[in-house]
């Protein structure tokens, strides 16, 4: 298993690319807090994977200082005011961004640095430029034929009709000088506003200038939840805080987890996954509302993961013995487009620290960019289905913070749409129940429910696969990269000595570093 973990004091970094913790750690280095760092890095990441990371895309951001103050910025994308009827391809399902007005709002918050020395690792990069990690050029590879419809955005991200070998982006660079300037008011300065919503109104797109202008980040809803004895803090309503919240309570009456994952572990966690996906409030993939499903208030309550704890006791009783199965006889199923994010944990010298997610869609967002800038725009997930204007959208991200007796245990997040919250929670409770060091605890292997199939790394083992089987459909296996990934991690922590810790999940190219 590829591992990758650093030990140090004075801030650590862990990134879905080494170019965007090269960025925070650089910041941390200069005297920048932890929320300095996270702008920094999200920065850099808009630049440096493009797959899932644009400027004009979202994010959600969970602050926690060394106190044990909480904070929540929620950087969300905005349906459109102007949209009358469900929205998909190209510009028509371009969503309002909202990552520009968040970093702002975060480092007005929590910052200590000028926004100038914060954003200046991201221009330096998007000027210089970077040869794209192996991973992303997979990926990049696979949305070409998208990319290149656009000639806009085939002119900033193809090379003749190929993956640029070394990727540059200087009017990203220069609008991001306009940021350090100008914050959150970057897209509405001096006619911005007027000029981009024309740009994509004449393109097939909704937006209209009032969009930009009325757009601003908000608080997001912080809520909490105990696993063991520890105290597990993520984002609600506009993530999926509630459903990690409720895996672990559920999974905090049931026994504990040894040091290697054994059939019933496997199947334990399959049926509580299983379960969460089950009581969300909204289909998935969609915001259509499910009848049967559970509000979020009664998520996360203690009698209601009761019942559900008592629910799958029954059900692993009724399931049938694990069969003799060989994991070399299942095939790795077919590479699909896939639904993605990228996260980012960020530690200081004096214990604040930042968690946080963001996403453009799928992978490249909606394949087009605004003619001016070349930035890819977000796709809206609530254009797709119910294309109410001014509706915020509601992704999987769940970034996470997790203390034990007011300390600082970890900081961790996820990218994988609906696999997000069940690998953000198998990485506590191997931390917690299995003490394992944070780069093993994320390397362990995990399992997961893609619609009605299980999957499973394929390292977790012929027993662990053959238990699986017990649904009466052969499991899905993943390797070690991000071909059908089940989820991936980055996180950073403090280890029982007291050293800042941090891992990046080998399913990507990301990278640990500290200051």
């Amino acid at each position: 298993m590829n591992m990758r973990a650093q030990c140090d004091a004075g801030g650590i970094v862990s990134a879905g690319t080494p170019y965007a913790a090269d960025a925070g750690a650089t910041v941390l280095r200069n005297g920048g807090t932890a929320a300095d760092a996270a702008v920094a890095t999200a920065l850099a990441l808009a630049v440096s994977d493009p797959a899932n990371c644009s400027f004009f895309g979202r994010g959600q951001f969970l602050w926690r200082d060394s106190e044990g103050r909480v904070d929540a910025v929620d950087g969300t994308t905005i349906v459109p005011l102007a949209v009358t009827k469900a929205s998909v391809e190209g510009f028509s399902g371009a969503a309002i961004p909202g990552l520009p007005q968040a970093l702002a709002a975060l480092h007005a918050r929590h910052g200590r640095l000028p926004l100038a020395q914060v954003v200046e690792p991201a221009i330096r990069l998007a000027e210089a430029g970077f040869t794209p990690t192996q991973k992303l050029r997979n990926v990049w590879a696979g949305r070409l034929d998208a990319l290149s419809r656009h000639p806009a955005a085939s002119s900033y991200l193809c090379e003749n009709g190929r993956v640029p070998a070394h990727f540059t982006h200087p009017r990203l660079a220069a609008l991001l000088r306009d940021f350090a300037r100008l914050g959150g008011d970057v897209l509405t300065h001096q006619g911005r506003a007027k000029a981009l919503a024309g740009d994509i109104r004449a393109q097939g797109g909704w937006w209209h200038p009032r969009d930009l202008t009325a757009s601003a980040a908000r608080d997001g809803e912080v809520i909490t939840g105990r696993f063991r004895d520890c105290e597990v803090t993520s984002i609600g309503r506009q993530g999926w805080g509630h459903t990690l919240i409720q895996m672990l309570a559920i999974l905090d009456a049931l026994p504990r987890f040894g040091p290697q994952m054994t059939p019933d572990e496997a199947r334990r966690l399959v049926l509580v996954i299983r379960r969460a996906l089950t009581d969300r409030p909204q289909h998935l993939g969609t915001l259509e509302p499910r009848p049967e499903g559970v509000e979020l208030a009664r998520l996360s309550s203690a009698a209601h993961a009761a019942r559900c704890a008592d629910a799958i006791v029954q059900e692993m009783a009724d399931l049938p013995p694990p069969i003799d199965l060989n994991p070399e006889t299942l095939a790795t199923p077919t590479a699909t487009l896939d639904q993605d994010t990228t996260h980012a944990s960020v530690l200081d010298a004096q214990g604040n620290c930042v968690s946080f997610t963001c996403s453009i869609g799928p992978h490249f967002g909606q394949a087009v960019t605004d003619s001016t800038h070349g930035v890819l725009l977000a796709r809206s997930y609530q254009m797709e289905t119910r294309p109410d204007p001014g509706a915020r959208d509601v992704t999987e991200m769940c970034p996470t913070v997790v203390t034990r007796d007011g300390k600082l245990l970890l900081a961790l997040g996820a990218a994988g749409s609906e696999r997000i919250p069940g690998a953000v929670m198998q990485v506590i409770v191997n931390v917690v129940d299995r003490n394992l060091a944070l780069p093993q605890a994320v390397a362990f292997p995990r399992v997961t429910l893609k619609g009605s199939t299980p999957r499973a790394h394929r390292h977790a083992g012929a027993a662990v696969i053959g238990a699986l089987h017990a649904w009466g459909t052969p499991p899905e296996l993943s390797g070690d990269g991000h071909v059908n990934h089940l989820g991936i991690v980055h996180a950073v922590g403090v280890s029982p000595e007291g050293d800042q810790v941090g891992a990046a999940d080998p399913a990507w190219d990301g990278a640990v570093r500290h200051a």
